[in-house]
């Protein structure tokens, strides 16, 4: 069975995100490696790679909830990791 939620973006819209075993794979790989001190920054370097052929909004989703990041910092955190990643 598939399971959906919802992510608010900060423009104010709703965006139906898929959590696939892969997303809630990686937001527990995150919310790991925050508790045990690492940076949130640190945390998304660890699962934008996984994640980087994913949709942007499955991407945000997994910042979100594995970074505890509001919509706007999932944003910048994730184009920060795309600009990173092809310096690369």
């Amino acid at each position: 069975m598939r399971k959906f939620d919802t992510i608010t973006l900060h423009v104010g819209h709703e965006v139906q995100v898929e959590v696939t075993p892969l997303v809630q794979e990686s937001i527990d790989l995150a919310r790991k490696a925050v508790s045990l001190g690492s940076t949130k920054i640190d945390a998304v370097r660890q699962i934008y790679p996984k994640l980087s052929s994913e949709p942007r909004e499955t991407i945000w989703y997994a910042i979100i909830h594995g970074v505890d990041l509001s919509s706007r910092g999932a944003v910048t955190y994730y184009y920060n990791m795309k600009r990173e990643m092809k310096r690369h």
